[in-house]
C-alpha cells in the first residue's frame, strides 16, 4: 500500500476514534444539562457555539473566504433542517429514555442507517459488514448486560426517538457528501451547523415569546456553563466535523458502526466522575470496538493487493 491511502484510511480511524469518544462525553453530559435548561433553547444555543468554534478554525484554517456560503437557499436550508431536526429529537428522545434501555436500543443504531443508505442510494453492503454489526451489536448488548441483569428497567419511549434520530443523521451526512462540489469537510460542517443554527433559534425563540420554554440566560451556575460549552464544542462542534471526515472516508454505513463504540467512551467519561467500570462494560466496549477495527481492516486490505 503506498503511504497516501494508508494515512487516508488511518486518517478516518483516527476521526472517528474522537466521534466516540466527545459523542460518549456528550450523552451523559447532555443529560444533565437538560436539568437545567429547556431541550429546544438549549439546542440552539449549543449549536450556536459550535458553529461560532467551526467558523473560528475555518477561518484560521482556510482563511475568511471560507465563510461564504456557496450552497444553494434550498439546499443550505434543507441540510440545515435535518441537522436541527436531529439534536432536537436526539435531546428529547434522551430526555424521555430510561439510560440502561437507551443504551441498549442504540446497539440498533447502525442497522437503522445502513438501512437508510440502502433505501436512500441503493448501495451493497461493503465485504465483511457483517461480521462487523455482529460484532459492534454484541459488544453494545454486553455493555448493557450489567445494568440490564439484576435491576428494574424501565422504558420511557424515548428510546424509541432516539433510535430514529439515526435516520435525521443519516440523511444529513449523505447530502452533506453529496450537495457539495470541493468543499472541505470543515467547511461543509460549518454551512449545516450554521443553518441548523437558525431554524433552532427561530423554534427556540417563538417557545420562549411564547412562555412554553424558559431562556437559557437564567442558569447562573458556572460549571453547569463550563460543561455546556465544552461538549458543545468538542461534541456538536468538532464531533461533527471530524464524522464529516471519517464518512467521506469509509461511507456512511461503515462510519454508523463506530456509533457503537459511543457507550464504551461514555463509561471512561464516568470514571472522571469516580464511577469505575465493571466486566461487562470492558469486555463490552473491547467486542464492540473489535467490530470497527475489523472493518477498517478489511477496508485496508481491500485497498491494498500487498497486504492479502
Amino acid at each position: 500500500m503506498t503511504g497516501a491511502p494508508r494515512r487516508h484510511l488511518l486518517g478516518a480511524f483516527a476521526a472517528m476514534l474522537f466521534v466516540g469518544a466527545s459523542w460518549g462525553a456528550n450523552l451523559p453530559v447532555t443529560k444533565v444539562m437538560l436539568g437545567h435548561y429547556d431541550l429546544v433553547p438549549m439546542a440552539a444555543l449549543r449549536t450556536a457555539v459550535a458553529t461560532l468554534s467551526l467558523a473560528l478554525l475555518l477561518a484560521a484554517v482556510e482563511g475568511r473566504y471560507a465563510l461564504r456560503i456557496d450552497l444553494g437557499l434550498r439546499r443550505f436550508l434543507s441540510l440545515g433542517l435535518m441537522m436541527g431536526s436531529f439534536f432536537a429529537c436526539y435531546a428529547l428522545g434522551i430526555y424521555y429514555s430510561n439510560p440502561i434501555t437507551a443504551a441498549a436500543v442504540q446497539v440498533a443504531g447502525p442497522l437503522v442507517s445502513a438501512a437508510t443508505v440502502r433505501a436512500v442510494t441503493g448501495a451493497r453492503f461493503d465485504p465483511g459488514f457483517g461480521m462487523a454489526m455482529l460484532l459492534t451489536v454484541l459488544g453494545g448488548l454486553i455493555l448493557s448486560a450489567s445494568s440490564l441483569f439484576g435491576s428494574q428497567v424501565t422504558f420511557g419511549g424515548g428510546e424509541i426517538i432516539v433510535l430514529l434520530s439515526n435516520v435525521l443523521w443519516t440523511l444529513y451526512s449523505l447530502r452533506a457528501q453529496e450537495w457539495f462540489d470541493r468543499a472541505s469537510q470543515l467547511h461543509r460542517t460549518y454551512v449545516a451547523s450554521l443553518s441548523a443554527t437558525g431554524w433552532l433559534t427561530l423554534a427556540g425563540v417563538a417557545l420562549v415569546i411564547a412562555g412554553w420554554s424558559r431562556s437559557p440566560f437564567g442558569v447562573s451556575d458556572a460549571w453547569v456553563w463550563t460543561q455546556f460549552l465544552v461538549v458543545a464544542v468538542l461534541a456538536s462542534g468538532m464531533g461533527g466535523y471530524f464524522w464529516n471526515v471519517g464518512a467521506s472516508r469509509l461511507g456512511v454505513a461503515i462510519a454508523s458502526l463506530w456509533v457503537n463504540l459511543v457507550p464504551f467512551f461514555a463509561v471512561l467519561w464516568a470514571i472522571a466522575y469516580g464511577f469505575m467500570p465493571n466486566g461487562y462494560q470492558i469486555v463490552g466496549g473491547l467486542v464492540a470496538l473489535s467490530g470497527v477495527v475489523y472493518m477498517q481492516w478489511r477496508k485496508l486490505q481491500a485497498a491494498s493487493p500487498a497486504l492479502r
